[in-house]
C-alpha cells in the first residue's frame, strides 16, 4: 500500500526501521472517512473514539531493535571469548559491520514501536479527542473492538467509533510460535470446513470501519454500506486447555448477539465464519452454530451459505475479524454471495440431512426470496485463549439503488421471461425478440431482460 508519509504531516525519517502499521492505520482512516462522504468541517472531533485490535507479537521494528541492542552485544561477546587477542577497535569495527545490515533506530523511530501508539497516532493526526486505545482478544480483537464502539454510540458516549485490526508482523519468530503449537499447515494451503484441513496459513493485513448511530449517518448524508443489529461475546471458561475451542463459549457469543439483535437465527443467510482451517476449531464452530441456528426440515434445502475469506487471504490474526466484517458487509452491499475457495470434501456435520448449512464455494447472486426481512449475515471470530465474538449485519434497504456503485454492472448471462396466452403466441413472442436482436446486436442483456420481465 502506497504511503507518502507528508501527506498526513509524518516526518519521512520516521519510517525506516519502525512498525508499518501505526502509518497505514492514519492512511485507512483518512481514506475511510473520504469514502463515507464525510466533509471534515461535520465531525465533532472531540466525539470520536479510535479502537484497534492489535496483538503484542514481536514485529519487524521490534526484531530490529531486539538486534540492534542485544544480539549484537552477544555476538560481540561471543567473539571476544573466541579471539582474546582482538583490541577494541577490532570489535568496534565487528560491530558496525554487524550494525549496518540492520536498519536504523533513533528518537524518531522510537515511538512507532509502543503499541498503544497505534491508536494515538490516529488521534494525533486527524485531532480526534475521544478515547483511543488498542485491545489485544487474539483473533476476536476486531470484533471485541465493535462490540466497545457499538455500546459507546448506543450510550450516547461518542458520535463516531473507529474501529479495526491490524497485524502485519509474520516474522520468523511469530511464524516458529504457531507452528510449534501445530496451528499451521504444512500444505500451506486453508481449506475451511473441509475433511482434509490440517491447520491455517498466517496472513498480514489492517483494515478500519467507521461505526455511527444510523439515524446519525442518515442524516449526514453519509454512504451506508450496512447495519450493525447485534453483537455478542463470551469466554470458554473451563475448556480443555487455554487454547483448546469450546462448543458452549462459541454458543453463548452467538446467543448473546441474536438476544441483542431480538431476530430468528434463520433469517441469516450468509455466516461468515472464523473458518481457521484446522479440525478442532471448524468442527467446534459448526457445532455451535448448529445448535444456534437449528436444524431445517426434512426434504428442504440449506439456507445459509457458510464461508471463511481465510481461504483467500490468510488468517490475520488480530485483523481477521474486521476483515470478515468486510467481506460480509460488501456481500450485502452488492447483493452478492462470495466464495469460499479449497474446499473439496465439507465436514460430515455439513453433508448430514438436517444442516442449514452449505459451503458457497462459486462467486453468486445474493438471490432473497423474503419480503418480511432484508438480507442478514453474521460474522464470527473465536480467539485463542477462549474468547468468542460475533456481530449481525443487515443490508441497508433506504440506500439509493441508481446511484450506488456495484462491482458487476454487466453480467455474462441473464434471465429473460417469455409469455403468451398460447403456445403459437408464446412462438411469435420469442421470434419478435430474435428479430429485434438480429437488428440490435449491441444492446446490453440487463436492458434487455429488464424490459422482457
Amino acid at each position: 500500500m502506497p504511503f507518502n508519509p507528508l501527506d498526513y504531516g509524518i516526518m519521512p525519517v520516521a519510517l525506516n526501521g519502525a512498525e508499518p502499521d501505526q502509518f497505514l492505520q492514519v492512511k485507512l482512516v483518512y481514506d475511510a472517512l473520504a469514502d463515507a462522504g464525510h466533509p471534515e468541517q461535520t465531525i465533532d472531533r472531540r466525539r470520536v473514539e479510535v479502537i484497534l485490535g492489535k496483538g503484542n507479537y514481536l514485529g519487524a521494528g521490534h526484531a530490529n531493535l531486539i538486534q540492534k541492542a542485544v544480539v549484537t552485544e552477544q555476538t560481540l561477546g561471543i567473539i571476544q571469548d573466541l579471539h582474546p587477542e582482538f583490541t577494541d577497535d577490532d570489535l568496534k569495527l565487528i560491530k558496525k559491520e554487524l550494525q549496518s545490515h540492520l536498519r536504523p533506530f533513533n528518537a524518531e523511530t522510537a515511538s512507532s514501536l509502543i503499541p498503544n501508539l497505534a491508536t494515538g497516532r490516529v488521534t494525533n493526526r486527524l485531532d480526534f479527542m475521544g478515547s483511543n486505545y488498542t485491545i489485544d482478544a487474539a483473533c476476536a480483537s476486531s470484533l471485541i473492538a465493535t462490540e466497545i464502539g457499538v455500546q459507546d454510540l448506543l450510550t450516547g458516549k461518542y458520535d463516531l467509533s473507529v474501529i479495526g485490526g491490524a497485524h502485519i508482523c509474520n516474522d520468523i519468530p511469530f511464524l516458529t510460535l504457531f507452528s510449534s503449537l501445530g496451528a499451521v499447515s504444512p500444505r500451506s494451503k486453508i481449506p475451511p470446513f473441509d475433511e482434509a484441513a490440517d491447520g491455517t496459513i498466517p496472513g498480514e493485513g489492517i483494515g478500519v470501519l467507521l461505526l455511527k448511530r444510523l439515524a446519525d449517518a442518515e442524516r449526514d448524508g453519509d454512504r451506508i454500506y450496512a447495519v450493525i443489529k447485534g453483537v455478542g461475546s463470551a469466554s470458554d471458561g473451563r475448556g480443555l486447555s487455554v487454547t483448546a475451542p469450546r462448543v458452549e463459549g462459541e454458543e453463548l457469543a452467538l446467543q448473546r448477539a441474536y438476544e441483542m439483535a431480538r431476530i430468528d437465527p434463520q433469517t441469516v443467510e450468509l455466516i461468515e465464519a472464523h473458518g481457521t482451517g484446522t479440525a478442532v476449531g471448524d468442527a467446534a464452530e459448526v457445532e455451535a452454530l448448529h445448535r444456534v441456528f437449528g436444524t431445517r426440515e426434512e426434504g428442504t434445502h440449506p439456507w445459509c451459505a457458510l464461508g471463511a475469506v481465510k481461504s483467500m487471504i490468510g488468517h490475520c490474526f488480530p485483523a481477521s475479524g474486521v476483515a470478515g466484517m468486510m467481506k460480509a458487509i460488501l456481500a450485502l452491499y452488492h447483493k452478492i454471495l462470495p466464495p469460499t475457495l479449497n474446499v473439496e470434501n465439507p465436514l460430515a456435520q455439513l453433508r448430514s440431512k438436517d444442516t442449514p448449512f452449505y459451503i458457497n464455494t462459486e462467486t453468486r447472486p445474493w438471490i432473497h426470496g423474503r419480503q418480511d426481512v432484508p438480507r442478514r449475515a453474521g460474522v464470527n471470530a473465536f480467539g485463542f485463549g477462549g474468547i468468542n465474538a460475533h456481530v449481525i449485519l443487515e443490508e441497508y434497504q433506504k440506500l439509493d439503488e441508481l446511484n450506488s456503485p456495484r462491482i458487476h454492472t454487466q453480467w455474462d448471462s441473464e434471465v429473460f421471461i417469455f409469455s403468451g396466452a398460447s403456445r403459437q403466441a408464446l412462438i411469435e413472442h420469442a421470434q419478435q425478440v430474435r428479430a429485434f436482436l438480429a437488428n440490435s446486436p449491441d444492446v446490453p442483456l440487463k436492458d434487455l431482460a429488464y424490459t422482457l420481465n
